[in-house]
């Protein structure tokens, strides 16, 4: 998952002066060429390269407002390869943002991350995609399930698919169960999961 660079010499000439300032010494200056650069599609290399060496919290909000507000594939897959930092803040911040983009934008740039090959990536990725609300949730949440081999992973799809709410989940989150037998805290999600589909069968029903 690599970041997107810029290419010197290839950004429109306000945007390479944008470019410039989002790597001055002044964090304000830095905060100011983010909210100047919202919503210019040639900005977000620049943005997303200077993100991923931010070490001012304002400045990061700054730029992660400006790749939301500018809501297109590259923006949010820019933010993808940030799922994986061990920078927690970070990693935060750009799921939150994706969340608030377009589901049909952020949804193609996100599924490839549930069979990633770290596990951890999968968690975070289970957890997004069950906040977008886009139609390819449910099934791709449910193949996480049937698939996955990190009871953990499947665990964070079977929370999502909960607060989903669509009885259609149920078959593949009984399958769970066999798939890992000695696990208690499966048998309970799952158990959870039914008690919650049978209150309320008709929730969210248009996922």
């Amino acid at each position: 998952m690599a970041l997107v660079k810029a290419k010197k010499g290839t950004l429109p000439p306000v945007v390479e002066a944008e470019a410039a300032s989002l790597e001055d010494a002044d964090p304000a200056q830095r905060r100011r060429a983010a909210h100047e650069a919202a919503g210019r599609a040639e900005a977000v290399a620049p943005l997303a390269g200077r993100l991923a060496r931010e070490d001012d919290a304002s400045v990061r909000e700054a730029i992660l407002t400006a790749l939301v507000r500018t809501g297109s594939a590259e923006a949010a897959g820019a933010l993808i390869p940030f799922l994986a930092s061990e920078d927690v803040g970070l990693r935060n911040g750009a799921i939150e943002s994706l969340q608030q983009m377009p589901a049909a934008v952020v949804m193609p740039e996100v599924a490839p991350l549930l069979t990633d090959g770290d596990s951890d990536v999968r968690i975070f990725a289970a957890q997004l995609v069950g906040h977008l609300p886009h139609p390819d949730r449910l099934p791709l949440l449910t193949g996480v399930v049937e698939r996955d081999p990190h009871v953990n992973v499947c665990l964070a799809a079977v929370e999502a698919l909960v607060e989903i709410g669509h009885p259609n989940a149920l078959p593949s989150l009984e399958r769970l169960v066999a798939r890992f037998p000695d696990d208690p805290f499966v048998g309970f999600s799952v158990e959870s999961a039914r008690h919650r589909f049978t209150e309320d069968p008709e929730r969210d029903l248009g996922a």
